[in-house]
């Protein structure tokens, strides 16, 4: 009896190796096969058609391929919008989730650069996770920008800065509906050494200003967004700011109305003096409405 317990024992071990092995064997198989057959092809047109949804604009891509295993590469995609200076990204990655392509969800982690030079930390990131391939239930979007030329995103405006940010949102549904846009998020940012330029003054003037750090963020809920943060200091002065967007689609017609108020610099008096209106002494607290859409925002003193 106890020699036989003693042989049983020693050809277990053996028969679960030869288990494990099958079972490996089988999970290797099955993980080759979604790859082989996955369909890259309906799902790059998907996220084209997403990103030309959300953003409003129309998106060009001029190649793209598949990057192993169940990976997407896009190489210079161009976002366009008649009277906007195109916005070009020189590539943007995607991957795929394989435990969540095997449950039948969508999990995404895309990072995006803007040009062919950045590094590793020049870069937006983030991962979008769905309860279905189809995005037809809530879809999760999380991640960071880190120092990301803003001139090269803006630069109708800006001609110089660097951003950083982060993001955590939730939507009811992907589909375009207004009622689908309902969820909730918050959203940060910081930008340094920031230059926006061609400020519309009316009457054919513009305006140039300069801070050395501004910093903003937003609490959403549902189709409305509230300003949690809003301030920026440079030599042109300081301000800060509160109030709300309310989102639509496309972005660029959510509507704005905010409240800021600013303390001119030394800066800021100059360059009125220079266009011919009337700036009070610096330090002399005003306040402005910026209303209107995010496209054509009307400043009103």
């Amino acid at each position: 009896m106890g020699d036989d317990r003693r042989i049983m024992t020693m050809k277990w071990p053996e028969a679960w190796r030869e288990i494990l092995a099958w079972t490996g064997a089988g999970i290797c198989i099955l993980v080759l096969c979604l790859i082989a057959t996955f369909p890259y092809g309906m799902l790059q047109a998907r996220i084209v058609t997403e990103l030309a949804r959300a953003t409003g604009m129309e998106v060009r891509v001029a190649d793209w391929t598949v990057d192993l295993p169940l990976g997407l590469e896009w190489r210079n995609v161009t976002f366009s919008k008649p009277n906007w200076t195109p916005i070009q990204v020189a590539a943007l990655q995607a991957k795929l989730g394989v435990a969540s392509a095997l449950s039948g969800t969508l999990g995404l982690d895309i990072a995006a650069k803007l040009t062919e030079t950045a590094s590793q930390t020049d870069l937006a990131k983030g991962t979008v996770t769905a309860s279905s391939l189809s995005l037809d239930g809530p879809v999760t979007l999380k991640g960071q920008v880190q120092h990301v030329d803003l001139s090269k995103l803006l630069r109708r405006y800006v001609t110089h800065g660097t951003l950083t940010g982060n993001f955590s949102h939730r939507v009811d549904s992907g589909q375009a509906a207004a009622a689908a846009m309902k969820g909730e998020g918050t959203w940060t940012a910081d930008a340094t050494d920031l230059v926006i330029d061609q400020i519309p003054l009316g009457n054919g003037r513009t305006l140039s200003l300069t801070f050395s750090q501004v910093s903003a963020g937003l609490a959403c809920r549902d189709l409305r967004c509230d300003v949690t943060q809003l301030k920026g200091d440079g030599i042109d002065g300081s301000f800060t700011g509160e109030g709300y967007l309310t989102i639509q689609q496309p972005i660029q017609q959510s509507q704005v109305n905010l409240t800021v108020t600013v303390v001119p610099g030394p800066g800021f008096t100059s360059k009125a003096g220079a266009l011919g209106f009337p700036s009070p002494p610096p330090g002399t607290p005003m306040t402005v409405k910026i209303v209107g859409t995010l496209a054509q925002a009307r400043i009103a003193l």
